[in-house]
C-alpha cells in the first residue's frame, strides 16, 4: 500500500485528476448499458456504495489530512465533469440516447458543491490515523456502516425486482474489503464493531432510499397524425405502476407490463411513435 501513497504534490493530484475524469467516462457509459436483467449493473453515478468504497480508499492512500480532503474533492468534481461532458457529448449526437437531457450547470454545480463536503469530511476522517485515541476506531467504522446500508438496500432491491445482481454482489465484495482492512487497522475492536450496527442501522433507515419504495418517472408528449398525447409513468423498483397518464391502447401495444424504470417506457413510446412517422418532445 506504500507504493500507492497519494502525496502532497503536484503531479500526484493530477493522477487524481485524471482517474476521476477516467471514472465518471465510464459511469456515463455504464449507464448505456441494459440495466433491467438480472446481471445488470445499476447507475453508478446513483450508486451510494460506489463512491463510498473508492472515496474511502483515496482517502486512506492520502498522506495527510489536507491532501485527503485535496484528493477527495479533486476525484469527485473531475468525475462529476467528465460524467456531464460525455453525457453532453452523447446527447448531442443522438438526443434518443440519454431520456433526461440532462447536460444542466445547475447539476454540475451541485455535484461539485457536495464534493466540497466530501473534502471536509475527508479531512475529518483521515484522524483514524491517530491509532491511540478512542475515537479512531469510531472513524474507521463509518464508511463501512455506509458501505454495510447501501449493500443492505441493494439485496433488498434485487430481492424484490430481481434485478442488478451483479450490483448487489459487487456491494458486498466493497463491504468486505472495507470491513477487513478497517478491522485490522482498529484498536479497539468492539467500539468499532458496535459504531458499524449504530450507525448502519441509523443511516438505513434515514439517509439511503428504500429499494422496494424507490420510483422513477418521467413524461413525453408524443404526435401522430395531428393527434397529440401526453403520457406520464411513474414505476415503483420493483416494477409495479404507481401512476400512469395517457392513451391506454397505446400502453398496451407497448406492452407496458413488460417494463420496469419508466425511462424504458419512454424509449419505447419513442420507437412506437417514429415508427408510425409520428414524432415526439421531452420539453
Amino acid at each position: 500500500m506504500e507504493k500507492l501513497k497519494l502525496k502532497d504534490t503536484k503531479k500526484s493530484y493530477i493522477v487524481v485528476v485524471i482517474f476521476g475524469f477516467v471514472v465518471g467516462i465510464i459511469t456515463e457509459l455504464v449507464n448505456l448499458l441494459p440495466n433491467n436483467d438480472l446481471w445488470g449493473l445499476s447507475s453508478i453515478a446513483g450508486a451510494f456504495g460506489f463512491w463510498i468504497f473508492s472515496t474511502t480508499i483515496i482517502i486512506y492512500l492520502s498522506s495527510s489530512n489536507k491532501n485527503a480532503m485535496i484528493n477527495a474533492f479533486l476525484y469527485l468534481t473531475n468525475m462529476c465533469i467528465g460524467y456531464y461532458l460525455l453525457q453532453g457529448i452523447i446527447d448531442l449526437i443522438n438526443p434518443t440516447i440519454t431520456v433526461d437531457k440532462i447536460f444542466q450547470w445547475d447539476h454540475l454545480f451541485y455535484w461539485i458543491g457536495i464534493s466540497i463536503l466530501c473534502g471536509i469530511v475527508a479531512y475529518i476522517l483521515y484522524f483514524w490515523n491517530n491509532d491511540k485515541k478512542i475515537y479512531s476506531s469510531f472513524l474507521y467504522a463509518l464508511p463501512v456502516a455506509g458501505m454495510f446500508s447501501d449493500t443492505v438496500n441493494n439485496c433488498l432491491k434485487f430481492h424484490y425486482s430481481h434485478t442488478q445482481l451483479l450490483q448487489t454482489i459487487l456491494d458486498i465484495v466493497f463491504l468486505t474489503i472495507l470491513f477487513i482492512l478497517f478491522f485490522k487497522k482498529s484498536n479497539k475492536k468492539v467500539i468499532y464493531i458496535a459504531t458499524i450496527v449504530l450507525v448502519a442501522f441509523v443511516g438505513y433507515f434515514t439517509v439511503f432510499p428504500k429499494s422496494y419504495n424507490l420510483t422513477t418517472e418521467a413524461s413525453i408528449t408524443c404526435e401522430l397524425e395531428g393527434i397529440e398525447e401526453k403520457f406520464y409513468i411513474k414505476i415503483r423498483e420493483d416494477g409495479k405502476i404507481i401512476e400512469k397518464k395517457g392513451n391506454e391502447e397505446i400502453y398496451n401495444e407497448i406492452d407496458i407490463q413488460s417494463f420496469k424504470t419508466a425511462p424504458e417506457v419512454i424509449r419505447a413510446l419513442q420507437d412506437y411513435y417514429e415508427s408510425k412517422g409520428g414524432s415526439w418532445n421531452m420539453k
